[in-house]
């Protein structure tokens, strides 16, 4: 049995997929990372726990697929961004990974925010400023408050480097997730000698961006003893989870854009050059295109928040699903509902409704000049048909719900597929892995009540 090691390092879970050459997911291991905070603001991963968690879950995606880790013939990752960790010139960590999350930093040096909101830095990176979870931000915290761990640094990586360079022995990483360090220039196509310079951080100490999808080598024997993969894997890297989940559901295949209903919401084109737009972020995409992506942290959670205070009897899928009997009217439209759990149903419809919203907003903000008809839909929200039907009244589009539920799991999973040279080409293997199982039209009566409901804010212009 061939399989495929498609691997999603989220915020809140580690998700280690297994697929065939269709894309058919054959095992799944889910392992939730909890983070250390040993002061306020901070947040940590010890990196023997990163190990512990990533093979947990390669163990339970083995068991359910009732295959052997020789069974991998390709493996490659969907990655979270600005999570980093420092080592020394032995390659062993100074540091836990310090996650994205962190911000200890805060507040920013002025210096900082000037360097962010210039121009240049606008051009070269895509996005206008920066905050205390950048990559680039907390190598300056570090220079400034660890001196003399800073001066037994010889690399700094991201958590997809660490990984890669880990079952690779490649110094490298993927472009796409480069570009949210505040350090890579979209312009160059790599590091930006200006912000490295700003930041301090020698040229010898990065990885080398490559574009996503890159075929690097073979996983070596540290694969086995950190992993418990063989030596001799092909391994290609990745890219930032947002673009990545974009990928696996078939962006450019069988939609103009991607939105995502997870622990942030998300929404993400792809474009033909770099055009600074406010609240949208810039970074490499597989081919000579660029994503634009623009993000809201308020995302899902709300739900969940909402279903532990006040809800504990319900599961979100049964919120969810009884939300989706209220009219979008309103309750007041709705019959005399006798279900004792009615009010719910009303308060997690207008919260679908407000996400929705906030999705439209987003992709307002990234669409520019563009004509978006069909939008594929990622994260727990696209696994639910009456949020999708919100989706496409309120954003009046088409929405697309692929077969997968784990999105960024099978993106990865067609890279390794390339570099097992089952495919010649990502859009082949895309081609080939990524199918359509609903598609959810727009109500136009539906429509018109909540354009009235939701108006749309003004769009954004570019920055420049």
């Amino acid at each position: 049995m061939a399989l495929l090691l498609g691997i999603d390092f989220g915020t809140s879970y580690f998700k280690v997929g297994l697929f065939d050459a269709q894309g058919v997911q054959k095992g799944l291991g889910r392992v939730a990372v909890n983070k250390a905070s040993p002061h306020p603001g901070w947040s940590e991963l010890p990196v023997a726990d990163f190990w512990r968690i990533l093979g947990e879950g390669l163990t339970a995606a083995l068991a359910e697929a009732q295959a052997t880790a020789s069974d991998i013939v390709g493996v490659s990752y969907s990655s979270q961004a600005n999570t980093l960790l420092l080592l020394d010139r032995h390659d062993q960590p100074l540091t836990p990974l310090v996650v994205w999350t962190d911000v200890r930093p805060q507040p920013l040096e002025p210096a900082i925010e000037a360097f962010g909101l210039s121009s240049a830095f606008q051009q070269a990176t895509g996005f206008r400023g920066l905050a205390p979870g950048f990559s680039s931000v907390k190598y300056r915290w570090f220079q400034q408050h660890e001196p003399a761990l800073w001066a037994q640094v010889a690399r700094v990586m991201t958590l997809s480097d660490y990984f890669t360079f880990m079952l690779t022995g490649a110094t490298v990483g993927d472009a796409s997730t480069a570009a949210f360090t505040g350090l890579y220039s979209n312009l160059q196509n790599g590091w930006w000698p200006e912000a490295l310079k700003f930041f301090g951080v020698p040229r010898a100490f990065l990885s080398q961006p490559l574009r996503p999808g890159t075929v690097v080598g073979r996983t070596t024997r540290r694969a086995q003893e950190f992993l418990g993969l063989p030596a001799g894997v092909p391994f290609a890297v990745g890219a930032i989870d947002h673009h990545m989940a974009a990928i696996g559901s078939g962006i450019a295949q069988l939609a103009e854009a991607s939105i995502s209903t997870g622990t942030v919401l998300a929404a993400l084109i792809l474009v033909d050059a770099v055009k600074p737009v406010m609240n949208c972020y810039h970074g490499p995409h597989v081919d000579q295109r660029f994503y634009r992506l623009a993000f809201d942290p308020a995302g899902a959670t709300q739900l969940e928040d909402y279903q532990r205070q006040f809800a504990p009897h319900l599961d979100i899928a049964q919120l969810v699903a009884l939300a989706g009997t209220v009219p979008p009217e309103g309750a007041a439209a709705a019959k005399t509902s006798d279900h004792p759990d009615w009010k719910h149903a009303v308060a997690i419809r207008n919260m679908m409704e407000r996400i929705s919203a906030t999705q439209r907003d987003l992709l307002h903000q990234v669409q520019a000049a563009s004509t978006i008809r069909r939008v594929i839909a990622t994260g727990g929200g696209a696994r639910s048909t009456s949020w999708l039907q919100i989706n496409a009244d309120l954003l009046n589009v088409t929405m697309i719900a692929p077969r997968c539920h784990e999105r960024a799991c099978l993106g990865a999973a067609a890279f390794a597929a390339v570099a097992a040279e089952i495919y010649r080409t990502i859009p082949e293997a895309l081609d080939a892995m990524v199918q359509s199982d609903r598609e959810i039209t727009p109500v136009a009566a539906t429509v018109a009540i909540y354009a009235k409901k939701y108006p749309r804010a003004e769009r954004t212009e570019p920055i420049s």
